[in-house]
This record gives structure tokens, C-alpha cells and sequence, in this order.
């Protein structure tokens, strides 16, 4: 199919998906010049013209839908024998692929995709279009993280077409409502219990329900409460499990009245202020009665009622009847003879005059160890071999693959010979024992000298002795792998501890006496001062609050000073004002300009300009602030002969030296 032209528009690129339904192709779009995806239903669903017309008009519907969060419908149509829908196509994989590949996802990337799906779900409601198929298989993640839910509208039209054909419930049972189990109508509700358990499946990396048939899953649905999703992700916040628990109510008024109000929950089901209540059940004892499966196959007429035997024709006459039978079958047995003897003697001619019509031609046996069965089985027909199949217990190869064949690889043998394939079904299980009731430690040395290679122990506070296991999954008498299946076993750690409260602001007394009651020790460190926790309270501790602590332990506390007392102010400092005197040699007795520019706290730039002819002394009065300066040059006929700068410090002294 690849390459080929899906009426004459979708080439056909490679296969993305591969279900029991359809295949899912990524294609191009040769008019618009885009990637699209194609789904083409199977051959042996085109000859059912009920299904086809329901397919049609589901899918056609679902074109309807306009949401970030579900994959577009671009097209529906037939070409030749090919009904097919054209899809927006997204890059990335299914949710499914994410859990496989990563386990349970971190919390708030959980909520983030879930939301996306609710809202999606509220889109779809609101046009009412029921989804009815809910899964991680459905919901494409692209690479930023956004969830696309696909196949809405299809899985209506897909019922009729898989109980003719298959006699089988639609959808993978393991997310399916009670209600769609028992053969019920799908509502909202149905949508919202099966949205309930993607998100237990994605919070914990494990379905809430598991079994050896579809069956077996569905009466679980029915009757069977699942394990908390807490005791297997021990970090899960509690109002994440309340919705899952109100989510997956057995009964449909229980559940969330439309996505619309899950949306809600899950938008603020990380906010501390908010506590969701664990949801009300309305299971009574009958309720625990076994249910009986409504029947999901077709009525068919009833063969026994009003059914005449046909006449036989034979006489009533016992007397004659047994020598006309007997002469019969001489007659009978003579004719047979003579027919063989006939066909002997031609069969010997043939055999001595035309040899080649009894000879066979030799084939050589080609190697198929390593491919699936089927795959082997197509290869030895496609040589003209018949394959003999016997499954055998292999560890080291998948399970439905070849592990070896007989004759060999190469050997020469005669058309239609039979080849033995020696196909594995996978490690052999074993029974899972009951560990509950016994130590962490022996069953733990238990499980690895039996091979489990997958095993996690989970502990919590509880009325049980310390390390005595008191639950297990999956439970005692299971069939499981040792070397891949997961086994989870809970132990107590014994009684709680005490959870060390808020001691700051408490007084020494009341400290102590929180002490003697729980059995604690008290150490004080040195007091110290605090602006805001009054003198002689707790201002700080060790162990913080919340720290669980044992009998006997110690805690530390550091009691308030009060606030530190504030030093006295430095007397503030007064100007210096003192008489800056200032001389000037004249070596000649002709005249010379002395000019004296000074700045000081008060002046800036000051001048003063005098003619001398001999030697001669000049006074300016200066005032210096504190944390200020005052400076002076002195200029003979214009050229600086002096220069000074004094500090406030400088003037103190000087100052403090003329008084």
C-alpha cells in the first residue's frame, strides 16, 4: 500500500498505526501540500453496508468538532474497496507509549494532560458526541507537551460492525465504564469513568483493574473495588486521589455531572486551601452479589422451537426391510471393489509408463527462527511447506517468535513436507505467594532467590509490627514473570511518630512541658536579639516543624532577647573657624602682584589681589564643616608659587592647638 494514491490526493507514506479495525498511514496531502494521517478501514469491513453507513455518519459528525486539544477530520470517503478519514496529523506518541516508556508521569504534568483531555471531552459533549472509547491509546502527545484525543464519533459506528464481526465487546474493557461492561447505553458519565482511569493509570503507571480475559476485567468494573492509587504512588496529593475515586464511581450519579466540573477539580485539585471529600458510595451488600454480563451478540432464532422431523420414508414393515438393506449393500461393496481394482491397474500403468506425473520436486527449507509465527508460517507456505507448530517456555525470546525449526535451515526436502517450529511462549509464569503477614526482610531474600527481578517495597506508619508486609500487588495466586512483571509490596514501619509541632513563640515553660508529655529532651542555645518575637519566647528550633521525631530525641530551641537595645547617638560636630595666615618672599625691590584665591564651607573661589614690593604676610579668615575642606593657591605676577589643602580633621587640630 505504500506510495499508492488514495483517491488520486492522499500518497500513502509509511504505517503509524495498526489496529484491529484500520491502519493509519502517514500520507501527503498532494493538493494542499501538507502531512495529513489516513485511516483505511480493513477489506472485511467494506462488505457491511449497516457499518459502513454508521461509520460514515459518525465520522462525518466528528468533523464537527473545533478544539486544540482533539485531532481535526480534514475528509471522509471511499475510493475502490478503501473507506477512509483523513486526519490532522501529530507528531509524537500516544499517551500509552509515554507510560510504557516513562512509568507514572510527575503530578503536575499528569494534571496538565488530563485537563487538556477534559476539556476536550466538554467540546465534544457539548455537541453531543459521546467518545465511548476513552483511552491512553487514543490521546496523541506532541513534542510541546499538548494532548490531541482522537477517534471521536467512531466508536458508535464501530460497535455493530465488531460484534458481526468479532462477537466481541468494543474498545479495550479495561477502561470501560460499569455501565458499557454490563451492555449498558454509554452516557457523558461513561466518557468521564473512563477519563477516570487514564488518569489512575498515569498518576501510577498501572491500570486499576488487570485479569486473564476481557471478562474478567469487565466483572471487575462491576463488582470489584480497586486498589487506592496512593498505596501504589505513595507521594500522590489526596485531592488528586478524591478524583479519581469520584471519577471512577460505580454508579454514573456518583461520578462528576460533566467534564466541565472534573476540569474544575483537576484545575484546582494543587491548591492547598482546597480539600476534596472522598466520594460518597452507595454500595450495599447485595451489591457485592456476582453480576451476569449482558449478553453483547446478536439475537438469533431459536432452533429448537417448532421444528417438525422430516419424513423418513422408510416402511413399517419390520419383517422385510433388514434383507432388502442387506441385498443393498453386497451390491454396494461389489461395485467399490471393482472401481479400485480398475483404478490400481491404471495407477500401476501410469507408474511404469508416464513416472514423472508421481515424482516430487525437493525444496530447500528456509531459515525462519527469530520472525513471529505467522510471519514463518507465510515463508514456509510461500515455498510450498506446511508448518507444524509446538509452543515451548523461552525466557531469552519473545513470545509468538520462532525460537528454532526442524529440518533445519538449507536442508533439501520434498514439496509440502512438514517443518516443526518451536515457538516461544515467553518466560514461564509462576504462582505469586501470599507475603502478607510476614518481614520485609524474608520475603524480600525470598523474591530474589526466586528470580523476581522487579521488586518495590513500600512502608508506612501503621498499628502493624515494624517491617511485617501487610499488602501485596498483584495479590497471592497470580501468574506472573519474575524476570518483567512488577511486584509491589506495602510494610508497616510501625506506630507513628511524634510530628513536631509549631514551638516558635512559645514560652519555656510551655516548651517544656510539650517535652515531658511526648518523652523529649530540650536544649537551649544562646538567646538572642529579634525585632519581631518577644523576650523570653521560641524564635527558632531544630528539628523544624513537621519533622517527624522519636522518642527520647533532643530538640534545640533558641529563645528571644527582645530587640537589641540601639546605641546612643555621637554628639554632633561644631565648624572650625580659624585665620589662615599666608607669607610671601620678594627677592627684588620691584612691584609684584600677589593674588590668593581660597574656597572653604562658606566661600567659593574667594580673591585676594594686592601689590608688594617687598617681603609681606597676608591673614584670611577660613570655616571648615564637617566632613568638608578649605584650599588656597597663592600667584606672584600670575604664576602659582603656593598651594594648600586642609581637612576638617587638619583644622580641628590647628584649632584646638590656638585655644
Amino acid at each position: 500500500m505504500l506510495g499508492k494514491h488514495i483517491n488520486g490526493r492522499y500518497k500513502l507514506l509509511e504505517v503509524i498505526g495498526d489496529g484491529g479495525m484500520a491502519i493509519v498511514y502517514k500520507a501527503s496531502d498532494l493538493i494542499l501540500d501538507r502531512i495529513v494521517a489516513v485511516k483505511l478501514l480493513r477489506p472485511e469491513f467494506s462488505k457491511d453496508d449497516e457499518f459502513i453507513k454508521r461509520f460514515r455518519r459518525e465520522a462525518e459528525s466528528a468533523t464537527s468538532l473545533d478544539h486544540p486539544n482533539i485531532v481535526s477530520i480534514y475528509d471522509v470517503g471511499e475510493d475502490e474497496d478503501y473507506h477512509y478519514i483523513v486526519m490532522e496529523y501529530v507528531e509524537g506518541k500516544t499517551l500509552k507509549q509515554s507510560i510504557r516508556d516513562r512509568g507514572a508521569l510527575p503530578i503536575v504534568e499528569a494534571i496538565d494532560i488530563i485537563k487538556q483531555i477534559a476539556s476536550a471531552i466538554e467540546h465534544a459533549h457539548d455537541n453531543q458526541i459521546i467518545h465511548r472509547d476513552i483511552k491512553p491509546h487514543n490521546i496523541l502527545i506532541n513534542e510541546y507537551g499538548d494532548a490531541k484525543v482522537t477517534d471521536f464519533g467512531i466508536a458508535m459506528a464501530m460497535t455493530s460492525a465488531t460484534i458481526t464481526h468479532t462477537n466481541s465487546v468494543l474498545g479495550s474493557v479495561h477502561y470501560f465504564s460499569p455501565e458499557q461492561a454490563r451492555g449498558g447505553a454509554a452516557t457523558e458519565r461513561s466518557d468521564i469513568y473512563s477519563l477516570g482511569v487514564v488518569l489512575y493509570e498515569v498518576v501510577t503507571g498501572v491500570l486499576p483493574f488487570s485479569g486473564d480475559s476481557p471478562v474478567s476485567v469487565a466483572l471487575k468494573h462491576l463488582q470489584d473495588r480497586f486498589p487506592k492509587p496512593s498505596l501504589i504512588n505513595t507521594s500522590l496529593p489526596k485531592n488528586v486521589e478524591q478524583i479519581i475515586l469520584k471519577a471512577m464511581a460505580k454508579e454514573p450519579h456518583q461520578r462528576y455531572e460533566n467534564a466541565h466540573e472534573l476540569y474544575d477539580a483537576l484545575d484546582n485539585a494543587l491548591d492547598p486551601t482546597k480539600v476534596y471529600d472522598a466520594p460518597l458510595s452507595s454500595r450495599n451488600e447485595d451489591d457485592e452479589a456476582t453480576k451476569v454480563l449482558a449478553p453483547v451478540v446478536p439475537n438469533e432464532p431459536s432452533q429448537s422451537k417448532n421444528v417438525k422431523p422430516e419424513p423418513t420414508g422408510e416402511s413399517e414393515d419390520k419383517d422385510t426391510k433388514p434383507k432388502k438393506k442387506k441385498k443393498k449393500a453386497r451390491k454396494v461393496l461389489m461395485i467399490v471393489f471393482l472401481i479400485l481394482l480398475l483404478l490400481g491397474g491404471a495407477g500401476a500403468l501410469a507408474f511404469i509408463f508416464m513416472p514423472d506425473l508421481f515424482y516430487v520436486p525437493d525444496v530447500e527449507v528456509p531459515d525462519v527462527s527469530g520472525m513471529s509465527y505467522e510471519d514463518a508460517r507465510t515463508t514456509l507456505i510461500e515455498n510450498n511447506l506446511n508448518a507444524v507448530k509446538e509452543e515451548q517456555f523461552n525466557e531469552n525470546v519473545d513470545e509468538d517468535d520462532v525460537i528454532n525449526q526442524s529440518p533445519r535451515s538449507g536442508a533439501m526436502v520434498k514439496e509440502n513436507s512438514k517443518v516443526t517450529l518451536y515457538v516461544s511462549k515467553g518466560a514461564e509464569k509462576t504462582e505469586l505467594g501470599n507475603y502478607i503477614g510476614k518481614s520485609q526482610k524474608e520475603v524480600e531474600a525470598e523474591l530474589e532467590k526466586l528470580g523476581f527481578k522487579n521488586v518495590k517495597f513500600e512502608d508506612e506508619f501503621r498499628d502493624e509490627p515494624a517491617g511485617e508486609i501487610y499488602d501485596q500487588s498483584p495479590e497471592a495466586g497470580k501468574m506472573v514473570l519474575p524476570t518483567e512483571d512488577r511486584i509491589v509490596l506495602w510494610y508497616s514501619q510501625g506506630p507513628e511518630p511524634v510530628v513536631l509541632p509549631d514551638l516558635t513563640n512559645k514560652t519555656k515553660q510551655e516548651v517544656e512541658a510539650f517535652a515531658q508529655n511526648e518523652n523529649l529532651k530540650i536544649a537551649y542555645n544562646e538567646a538572642q536579639f529579634s525585632d519581631s518575637v518577644k523576650e523570653g519566647l521560641v524564635m527558632d528550633q531544630s528539628p523544624n516543624t513537621a519533622t517527624s521525631i522519636e522518642e527520647g530525641e533532643t530538640v534545640t530551641v533558641t529563645l528571644s532577647k527582645g530587640p537589641e537595645p540601639k546605641p546612643e547617638p555621637e554628639p554632633e560636630e561644631e565648624p572650625v573657624v580659624f585665620t589662615e595666615e599666608v607669607k610671601v618672599e620678594v627677592k627684588d625691590k620691584e612691584k609684584h602682584q600677589i593674588e590668593i584665591i581660597y574656597r572653604d564651607s562658606k566661600t567659593e573661589n574667594a580673591e585676594i589681589v594686592e601689590e608688594v614690593t617687598k617681603n609681606s604676610k597676608f591673614e584670611f579668615e577660613l570655616t571648615i564643616n564637617p566632613g568638608d575642606y578649605a584650599s588656597y593657591k597663592v600667584f606672584d605676577n600670575g604664576e602659582e608659587v603656593q598651594s594648600k589643602n586642609i581637612t576638617y580633621d587638619e583644622a580641628k587640630q590647628k584649632y584646638a592647638k590656638n585655644e
